[in-house]
């Protein structure tokens, strides 16, 4: 008898190929009922889908060792939290997890979206993507595979990802792989129909899966901060690099919309774009599981890396053949008037974004390049990453705060004059100022510099914004706030984010160029300094916690000779895998992190690795503000504006 977990997913690709048969048959014949019995069948393929899931969560709480998969990451002493984990800890799992996201949503599209030829064009591209998936889960992925015996317990999940971070990292980053699947579909249907409306029907969802996949990688970067004992956040790991690679060509997408929007012009990129995020999103996936990199993030080996390759060969190679077919239809009817103008500010944008892009790939694969044509890995390291994404950063920023002042067309001196000369102003003073106070490193001052010349431009223009509407609408100064950002929240809602990342490349310029550290071994009862901070060491505990066995030293923190709290870095032992695992204690004292990781520990004395970082919670107080910002973008309805005989 077939299990039920496979009897669900095998359901589930039957359903979504009748699905697809179903569509395609509605639009070949007209005919509203197939398309109807095509949305009843989405939604009982999504359904199948949910109880494969809900039937794999049942057998990794009831400890059912005779299927490979649990077995592999789970185990009789995991906390109950960790279990949660354990439906994404590994690939096959994972893969699951993937596809059950991208069948709700298939199915949220068909109920909620507009029922017109778009959509129905649309959904069979969606359908055929999560067909290949549930295909790939019950014939060479699948988490319901079984043991020939039934081991008395299981190997457990890796102690590194045992962490609350890991919780919630690879769920957001998965709502933003799945979600990217419903752009690129309206994308295909769009350039096949010759209608444009596409690019306003994806708006929302695209800004839906940039929000969760920026979250995905903030909650990863906070991770990797607070558990992989280097004090860092961002290592250019590989598959780091997976999950930020679509991020970039989705962001340089939402500045290309408003050109396509605006004049009509850009299309090309627009249909590019969305296919380069949707093939980079696959590309995270094999990095993932193919085997051909070592990361703690990656799944390990797996035979499915060759169906991957094909589906992107076969995603590449449709689409720039439909392109191809379409290239007349996607010519701009506006080209630019001038290259000082908002047009062309948004181009040189997108440009310092695919050259971003590329960078990140290209480091990312090289390793793969070099040992297919050399015979031996070349390994690219974090300064190669940082030597050219710091300078194409600060050119955005550049970019960031001229945006918003200057005008469509062709700027006039008299516009450029009234937007800049007062930003500019504010910059260089601002930079005067951060020399007086000490700051010397050329890299933060030109920091500094762009920071504050972006935020003064968005600033300036939020101001004039306000006096109008108090002008027009006879109401008081908060009055006025309130009614300007709510009559444009997509404007507003992207300046927030924009300021987020402004503060974020602060938090990332201070934390870089300005902490300092040091490593030691104090004894119990002895002191250590490092900068303004003092650490007594007033003793060494040890207790067993659930599946682990916590060792900590506990510290009095002082800054200047003033008390000011305690800290107790810890290593943990995990004896199932007989591993250690050092966890660090961070904690904020004003605008430093005090970041102490145990490097280890006896009886009467602990080794410590002693950061003090400054400015480092810049970064997430920056996160913060680009989530806040996405939302409220979100929230605005963008009606389509196309003419009536409209043509992309």
């Amino acid at each position: 008898m077939i299990e039920f977990g496979n009897a669900s997913i095998i359901t589930a690709l039957f359903l979504s190929i009748l699905a697809v048969i179903m569509y395609i048959s509605g639009i070949i014949k007209k005919d509203e009922t197939y398309f109807n019995s095509g949305k009843i069948t989405i939604i009982l393929a999504s359904l199948a889908t949910i109880a494969a899931s809900v039937h794999l969560y049942k057998l990794i709480f009831a400890h059912d060792y005779s299927t490979e998969y649990i077995a592999l990451y789970s185990s009789n002493d995991l906390p109950t939290f960790y279990q949660i984990s354990v439906f994404w800890a590994g690939g096959d799992g994972s893969l699951l997890f993937w596809t059950l996201l991208i069948s709700i949503f298939t199915s949220i599209v068909v109920i909620r979206e507009k029922k017109d030829e778009l959509l129905q064009h649309a959904v069979p591209v969606m359908l055929a993507i999560q067909s290949y998936f549930l295909y790939l889960l019950y014939f060479h992925s699948n988490p319901f595979d079984k043991l020939d015996f039934m081991p008395l317990d299981g190997n457990g999940l890796n102690p590194l990802l045992q962490d609350p971070g890991m919780v919630f990292h690879p769920p957001t980053l998965f709502l933003g792989y799945a979600g990217f699947v419903i752009p690129f579909a309206f994308m295909i249907a769009g350039v096949f129909l010759r209608d444009g409306d596409w690019v306003f029907r994806i708006r929302r969802w695209t800004l839906f899966s940039w929000m969760f996949l920026t979250l995905g990688n903030l909650f990863g970067s906070y991770w990797a901060y607070t558990m992989l004992n280097w004090g860092g956040y961002w290592g250019w790991d590989p598959v780091e690099n997976a999950s930020f690679m679509p991020w970039i060509t989705a962001t340089a997408f939402f500045h290309s919309f408003m050109i396509q929007e605006k004049k009509q012009s850009m299309k090309i990129w627009n249909v590019l774009l969305i296919l380069a995020t949707f093939e980079l999103v696959i590309l995270g996936t094999l990095l993932t599981r193919s085997g051909l990199i070592d990361s703690v993030h990656s799944f390990g080996q797996s035979d499915i890396a060759a169906y991957i390759i094909w589906f992107m060969v076969i995603i590449l190679v449709g689409t720039l053949s439909l392109l191809a077919l379409r290239c007349n239809d996607l010519k701009s009817r506006r080209p630019f008037d001038s290259y000082i103008s908002r047009e062309s500010s948004f181009l040189a944008n997108n440009w310092i974004f695919i050259g971003a892009a590329f960078a990140v790939v290209w480091g990312t694969l090289y390793p793969l390049v070099s040992d297919i044509f050399r015979g031996y890995r070349v390994m690219v390291g974090p300064k190669f990453f940082n030597e050219v994404t710091i300078p194409l950063s600060i050119a955005l920023i550049v970019l960031m705060g001229i945006c918003p002042l200057i005008g469509w067309r062709k700027a006039s001196n008299k516009n450029l004059k009234n937007s800049y000369t007062y930003p500019l102003l504010v910059a260089v003073v601002t930079t005067i100022l951060s020399v007086i106070l000490g700051i010397r490193s050329i890299p933060a001052l030109i920091v500094a510099l762009t920071c504050v010349f972006a935020i003064s431009t968005h600033g300036l223009d939020t101001i004039r914004a306000v006096k109008r509407t108090i002008r027009m609408e006879d109401v008081g100064t908060l009055s006025a706030i309130y009614h300007t950002i709510n009559n444009n929240k997509r404007k507003y809602g992207g300046y927030i984010a924009h300021i987020g990342i402004i503060v974020l490349m602060i938090g990332v310029t201070g934390s870089s160029l300005y902490q300092y550290e040091d490593t030691t071994t104090i004894n119990v009862g002895d002191s250590f300094t490092l900068g303004d901070y003092t650490f007594k060491m007033n003793g060494v505990e040890q207790y067993t916690k659930l599946n682990k066995i916590v060792s900590f030293g506990i510290f009095d923190v002082y800054k200047n000779n003033k008390y000011i709290g305690e800290m107790d870095p810890a290593m943990y032992y995990y004896p199932k895998q007989d591993q250690d695992v050092s966890k660090p204690y961070v904690r904020t004292f004003g605008l430093d992190d005090i970041y102490i990781s145990a490097q280890g520990i006896s009886s009467n004395s602990e080794t410590l690795k002693i950061k003090v970082i400054p400015l480092m919670n810049a970064i997430w107080y920056g996160a913060t503000l680009i989530m806040i910002g996405t939302i409220l973008a979100m929230l605005e309805i963008v009606e389509n504006r196309r003419l009536k005989l409209y043509e992309i």
